[in-house]
C-alpha cells in the first residue's frame, strides 16, 4: 500500500512542477500583442493551475499517509503543512485573478490583472521550490 501512495505522491509532485514554469509563462502573456492571443494563453494557464491544484490535493493526502508511516520530526511536518497550505492559498488567489482577467474574451481585463498574476506566480514558484527542497531532505530538521 505504501508503494501506491508513494507513486501518487510523486505523480502529484510532477504535476505540480508546472508551478516552477508558471512565472516564466506568465511573463509571456504580456509579450503577446493581441488581446485574443493573451486571452487564449491565459486560459491555458488557468486550466493548468486547476490541474496543479488537484495535484496539490493528491500530494497532500498521499503525503499525510506516508508521514504516518515514518518517523519525521515535528518541525519538518509543520513546515511541510504550512508550505502546502501557502501553495493552496496562493493558487486559489491566482485562479481568482485569472478568472477575473478572463471575463472579457477580447482580453481587455488582462492588463489590469497581469501584474498580480505574475507576482503571485513568482511567489508560488519560490514556495514550491522550497517544498521540493524540504521533501528531498526530510531528516535535516
Amino acid at each position: 500500500m505504501q508503494q501506491v501512495f508513494m507513486y501518487l505522491h510523486v505523480l502529484g509532485a510532477i504535476l505540480m512542477g508546472f508551478y516552477l514554469m508558471l512565472p516564466f509563462l506568465a511573463m509571456r502573456v504580456e509579450a503577446l500583442q493581441s488581446g485574443t492571443a493573451q486571452f487564449g494563453f491565459l486560459n491555458v494557464l488557468f486550466a493548468a493551475n486547476r490541474a496543479g491544484q488537484l495535484a496539490l490535493v493528491i500530494a497532500f493526502l498521499s503525503g499525510g499517509y506516508l508521514v504516518s508511516k515514518a518517523p519525521y520530526s515535528v518541525l519538518w511536518m509543520v513546515l511541510a503543512v504550512v508550505l502546502f497550505l501557502a501553495i493552496g492559498a496562493l493558487t486559489g488567489i491566482l485562479g481568482s485573478k485569472m478568472r477575473k482577467a478572463l471575463q472579457d474574451p477580447s482580453g481587455g481585463n488582462i492588463k489590469a490583472h497581469i501584474g498580480s498574476i505574475k507576482s503571485l506566480s513568482v511567489i508560488n514558484g519560490i514556495i514550491f521550490f522550497l517544498v521540493v527542497t524540504l521533501m528531498k531532505f526530510p531528516y535535516a530538521f
